[in-house]
């Protein structure tokens, strides 16, 4: 029995540094139907160059998309990259990451998993946690998740996902249907791996690989303020602390601005999905946006409170209960 083929989304822009090493990862994994698609944006150094070798040198497993005006941002290189794709299964790949050879053979087993148990036909998503290195990839924490307090099982649970987001991009593998669902992500989503944790969570099934299959590289060279490189999941080394960029040295700022990405991507998916859901899980996006737009202080609390978009840990949810009680009136959308 043949294996049913896995493309890889690689997205790149100037990142000719660590590049190979990373491509020669991708085509080291021991499973052996996999296909690289790679698409560059707009690079200035020889990241093009690097792509192109290797689309010459194994056609039949690595291609590159023909060159086209640049996004300037991740999440849509990455869209691209999806609607350019065919493939049964895909996954996303940054440039400057090593993935561990069994990386895709082990998730394509908890996928498998998933479909003997609901079917092919829904919107499947498998995604796994990181090992952070650094530049020589000497392990700087052996768990991303644990070094993050990041509970992965907040996948299955709604509210608490709607404020944490726990699918970092690089580590996901998603079915053709739940593809089909991601490509109609909308301009105004932050970031395609948030917005694909939404969809499985509301429209579909996760698949949750307990074990390091990312070497996650740390360098001084990974860009936020573009959209590269960035998952949204929680505060990481990569880029300098994604709450300090965002908030400053203040990290409750910092939160108060992952809340409103959060209710940027609620809004943006009661949008786009609203109408396929079901009526409690359309009511729990619509109590999440009430925190943020209701011109009661009381109700926003209590609407908090009941419903559990909590934080991990009580100093969080303390400091989120404050902010929202405090809001002003230009601060609601």
């Amino acid at each position: 029995m043949s294996l049913r083929e896995v493309e890889i989304l690689l997205a790149t822009y100037n990142g000719e540094r660590f590049l190979r090493e990373q491509i020669d990862s991708l085509l080291a994994q021991d499973y052996e139907n996999i296909r690289v698609l790679a698409r560059d944006d707009g690079s200035s150094d020889g990241t093009v160059e690097i792509l192109q070798q290797y689309a010459e040198r194994v056609p039949d497993r690595f291609q590159l998309m023909p060159a086209s005006p640049a996004t300037g941002s991740a999440k849509q290189n990455f869209l691209l990259l999806m609607k350019a794709s065919n493939a049964d299964y895909i996954c996303f790949s940054d440039q400057d990451d090593v993935w561990l050879p069994d990386k895709v053979s082990r998730t394509k087993q908890t996928m498998d998993q998933l479909e003997s148990q609901w079917g092919r036909k829904g919107p499947l998503l498998v995604f796994s946690d990181l090992r952070l290195v650094d530049e020589q990839l000497n392990v700087l924490y052996e768990s991303f998740w644990t070094h993050m307090n990041i509970d992965p099982d907040r996948i299955n649970r709604i509210p608490e996902l709607m404020v944490q987001s726990v699918v970092t991009g690089c580590t996901a593998m998603l079915n053709r249907r739940m593809l089909d669902l991601a490509v109609r992500m909308p301009e105004e989503a932050f970031m395609h791996d948030r917005w694909i944790g939404l969809l499985a969570s509301f429209m579909g099934r996760s698949g949750i690989v307990r074990a390091q299959t990312v070497l996650y590289r740390q360098h001084e060279h990974n860009v936020l303020g573009t959209g590269r490189n960035v998952t949204g999941t929680a505060v990481t080394q990569r880029s300098r602390s994604l709450l300090e960029r965002m908030g400053g040295p203040d990290i409750a700022a910092a939160h108060v601005r992952l809340w409103n990405i959060s209710q940027q991507d609620a809004r943006a998916f009661l949008t786009e999905h609203g109408s396929e859901l079901t009526a409690p899980k359309r009511g729990l996006l619509e109590a999440f946006r009430c925190c943020q737009t209701s011109r009661s202080r009381f109700v926003r609390i209590v609407t908090f409170i009941r419903h559990g978009f909590y934080y991990p840990g009580l100093r969080l949810n303390l400091s989120m209960a404050l902010h929202l009680w405090k809001m002003k009136a230009d601060e609601r959308y």
